[in-house]
């Protein structure tokens, strides 16, 4: 976890996925631009994804509902595991 000394910005990396947080966009786009610099970057600005997971925010409840769609399925098909 990283936070910006005077920027309001902060953020997570985990491998190669960020999760960003911030006040006022051009922060962010800061961020990305400084990173394009020396990487390959992809960005998300509804911020649907993060690590697997899919988040729907739901803003005017203060909600976030997170799912990993497939995910069962797959571990069980990986695990030889056959539904009852």
């Amino acid at each position: 976890f990283w936070k910006h000394v005077w920027r309001p910005i902060c953020f997570s990396l985990v491998v190669n996925d960020f999760g960003v947080k911030y006040v006022g966009k051009e922060h962010a786009k800061h961020l990305v631009a400084a990173l394009k610099e020396d990487y390959e970057v992809e960005t998300d600005w509804e911020g649907t994804k993060y690590c697997g997971v899919t988040i729907d925010w739901d803003y005017k409840k203060r909600e976030a509902h997170i799912s990993m769609p497939g995910y069962v399925k797959k571990a069980c098909f990986c695990f030889e595991h056959e539904m009852p």
